[in-house]
């Protein structure tokens, strides 16, 4: 018996208390997390080194960012072109705007007045992208107070007077305004907004408006030559949704088409685009009768005696 106590007294003496058991736990996850920890701290360093280097070569230069939404397109993205042969696109800045899409179309100028002579148009549309949804562009429309503001800003100083003539082209009435520049300058502003009358989507509504100014003045230009640029123009673009329908429903032909009576059209190669009347006949021919020039009798030819000769019998002329 007192062995057995002997024996288990010597294996309680032997065996760890759980104090030491912790102890011995903690300094093992010491030992295991020592390595990471010195890891991380390695990893902190280097990334600190990476943003200083990066900092040191942004500041030592490179490219300014442009703050603009205003951006240089090719010329065959214009929305608005001229007629060919009329005046050259010479470049083309596009803004874009949450609900609008604006050019300036900018032509060639020969003129003394200062300024650029260009198409300002802008289409009221689902724009993609590229702008916040508080960068909006306000519809302005056809007031007599926003046109004179408009037309001082494109030609300051000159004094512009509206026409009172109705016109209009391909895609509706515009207006516009002459006024004379620096020199043998002739200068016009004119101005177009388009929207259908006759809706195409009766359930939806057709959304969608176009709004384009002109400002061009020329050296020795007449009225007749500046409105043939906006008799002429182009309308080069559009939105893809169907809901966007700024010309409204197209006109039916003419009902006068085709009858006896109706009216007389001409080829447009022949006569012009217009068709509406036909060339001046041409001035009739007169026949003038030459004066008959008369020979000289030739040597040897018999000659007809103007009075009876002598000794020869008179006979009298034939009944």
């Amino acid at each position: 018996m007192r062995d057995s106590f002997c024996e288990t007294d010597k294996l309680a003496m032997t065996r760890p208390t759980p104090s030491a058991d912790n102890a011995a736990v903690h300094r093992a996850r010491a030992r295991a997390t020592q390595p990471s920890t010195r890891g991380f701290r390695r990893r902190v360093l280097a990334m600190g080194c990476v943003l200083v280097v990066g900092g040191c070569v942004t500041a030592r230069g490179g490219p300014p960012v442009v703050a603009t939404m205003a951006i240089e397109v090719p010329a065959v993205e214009a929305l608005v072109l001229p007629e060919p042969g009329g005046p050259r696109v010479i470049g083309v800045i596009e803004t874009r705007f949450a609900n609008a899409l604006q050019q300036e179309v900018m032509l060639a100028t020969e003129a003394a007045t200062p300024g650029q002579n260009a198409f300002d148009v802008t289409f009221f549309g689902p724009v993609e992208g590229r702008t916040g949804p508080e960068n909006l562009k306000s519809d302005t429309f056809l007031t007599d107070e926003a046109i004179s503001e408009e037309m001082e800003q494109a030609l300051p100083g000159l004094g512009m007077s509206p026409s009172t003539y109705f016109v209009q082209n391909r895609y509706g009435p515009f207006g516009y305004a002459l006024g004379r520049g620096q020199g043998r300058d002739l200068c016009m502003y004119a101005w177009q907004r388009i929207q259908g009358q006759d809706r195409v989507n009766v359930l939806t509504g057709d959304r969608g408006v176009l709004s384009v100014r002109l400002r061009f003045c020329q050296s020795g230009a007449s009225e007749a030559s500046l409105l043939r640029i906006m008799y002429r123009y182009t309308i080069n673009g559009y939105f893809l949704p169907r809901s966007w329908q700024p010309y409204g429903r197209p006109l039916p032909a003419s009902p006068e088409l085709g009858r006896i009576g109706g009216p007389i059209i001409y080829p447009a190669e022949t006569f012009g685009t217009s068709g509406a009347s036909a060339p001046p006949p041409a001035p009739a021919r007169t026949l003038e009768s030459a004066p008959r020039s008369v020979s000289p009798p030739s040597e040897g030819a018999p000659t007809v005696p103007s009075a009876p000769l002598e000794g020869y019998p008179t006979v009298p002329a034939p009944l």
